[in-house]
């Protein structure tokens, strides 16, 4: 066995005008009031890994620049810099968009025929290897401490809930995701995707 060198794996992919013209997955990612830009990058990389359908960013939720954006030009060059650190190359290759309020989101892919998964430690929610996950897939994480808003909680089909066994309370947010995306990779063989 051996490695695949870097300019190896490189020569595989399509240029970005060919990419940009590929199926993606029926999977929307929203990140609702999370703080850690370290999380945001991490979420873009992970949405390009699994070709996600669109990454929304909402609420508090540190974003990269798009025009109209009413920040400092300080603040949206400190969120770009610090979410391009871990998104690594990720962010232009991500169809993403920020909205003030997630549950506007939310009850907009919902009435576009997603089911709604959260991704919260509450009453009723299922381990991850029991849940149903069915159809395209609107996956919702919420704030790192406070969680997911009981308003968006209210809207879903499917609450999951990530077994912890150690004595952190919880696994990190873009972590989940790449649990709970690749899990979805499994069950749909990929989606129907080719991998690059």
């Amino acid at each position: 066995m051996r490695a695949r060198t870097t300019e190896e794996l490189v020569a595989r992919k399509p240029d970005p005008e060919a990419f940009a013209r590929l199926p993606r997955a029926p999977l929307h990612v929203v990140l609702a009031d999370v703080r850690g830009l370290a999380n945001v990058g991490l979420t873009f990389r992970l949405c390009d890994n699994l070709r996600a359908a669109h990454l929304w960013l909402c609420g508090i939720t540190g974003h990269p620049p798009y025009p109209g954006d009413p920040r400092s030009t300080e603040i949206a060059e400190r969120c770009d810099r610090e979410i391009r650190r871990t998104a690594v190359m990720a962010v232009p290759y991500v169809p993403w968009s920020y909205r003030g309020d997630a549950l506007d989101v939310v009850r907009e892919r919902k009435a576009a025929g997603d089911t709604i998964v959260v991704v919260e430690q509450a009453e009723g929610a299922q381990p991850l290897h029991e849940a149903r996950l069915d159809g395209p897939i609107t996956l919702v994480l919420g704030h790192e401490r406070t969680g997911v808003d009981p308003r968006i909680l209210a809207e879903a089909g499917v609450a999951l809930e990530l077994p912890v066994y150690g004595m952190a309370n919880s696994i990190n947010v873009a972590m989940t995701v790449g649990i709970v995306g690749y899990e979805l990779m499994r069950r749909t063989k990929g989606f129907g995707l080719d991998p690059l």
